[in-house]
């Protein structure tokens, strides 16, 4: 059972970066990554604000990305290796869309961080 959110942060922050990636070169790929992390990260904290929440999404899983990925249409290819896409078990859809929902509003970005702190 995880006690911490970092997998479900690592996968949901991957797949935001896979499903828009940066266009411009290495340092906005960079600076995609950065700010879908930072994102992801304060939309999983108030997801699972408590330590029962984290342990229950241990227990439960996040659902993954087949949903976020139908929605987007990314369902169509079929993984070559299905130990490649094993990652894509802890996406978290609530998580995904919140992050995106931090990544587009500066004005809903700021009292979310505030509200963790």
């Amino acid at each position: 059972m995880h006690t911490d959110l970092s997998p479900v942060i690592a996968a949901t922050a991957q797949w935001l970066v896979r499903a828009y990636p940066a266009s411009g070169g290495a340092l906005a790929d960079a600076l995609c990554e950065v700010q879908a992390r930072q994102a992801v990260t304060v939309a999983a904290r108030l997801r699972y604000p408590t330590p029962m929440d984290v342990a229950l999404l241990g227990v439960a899983g996040p659902g993954g990305s087949a949903r976020l990925d139908w929605i987007t249409g990314a369902d169509g290819a079929t993984p070559t290796d299905p130990d490649a896409d094993a990652w894509r078990t802890w996406v978290d859809e609530v998580v995904a869309s919140w992050a995106a929902c931090l990544l587009t509003d500066p004005a809903l970005a700021g009292p979310a961080v505030a509200a963790l702190a």
